[in-house]
């Protein structure tokens, strides 16, 4: 008599393996995932950080506004400050200088007390309240 097939205990180690790969994957998975939304939220700052130097080279000042710089090369995505993930925000304008904050608006991070970085006219970056999952140096 010839079986055809695979057992029960077969099938049960072939699930079991799978299983072990995919707890091994989700993870990295998802950071993955965080490390590519905090890239595009860095790329949005220094688009936002471009467009303030334009507004600043027409009008003495920087804009204390994200709404105000959709006239200097602002994607329309970031025009009202945000992205669906991530919230920007410019403050200190005032000052003679401007500090552009990402903060996670969605997602694993949002509403922690790590969940924002930060830029300067300058182009210089501070990542100390940054979540090290985010893979921003």
């Amino acid at each position: 008599m010839k079986r055809q097939g695979f057992t029960l205990v077969e099938l049960l180690m072939v699930v079991i393996i799978i299983g072990i790969l995919v707890t091994l994957a989700v993870p990295n998975y998802y950071k993955s995932i965080e490390r590519a939304k905090a890239g595009k939220a860095k790329a949005a700052c220094d688009a936002i950080r471009k467009a303030q130097l334009q507004y600043r080279a027409f009008n003495d000042t920087y804009a204390s506004d994200i709404a105000d710089l959709s006239d200097y090369d602002l994607p329309d995505e970031l025009s009202d400050g945000s992205d669906g993930d991530w919230t920007y925000d410019v403050s200190g304008a005032d000052t003679g200088g401007v500090t552009i904050t990402a903060e996670r608006a969605s997602g694993p991070y949002s509403g922690s007390t790590s969940n924002f970085f930060t830029f300067d006219q300058d182009g210089v970056f501070d990542n100390t309240n940054a979540q090290p999952e985010w893979g921003i140096p």
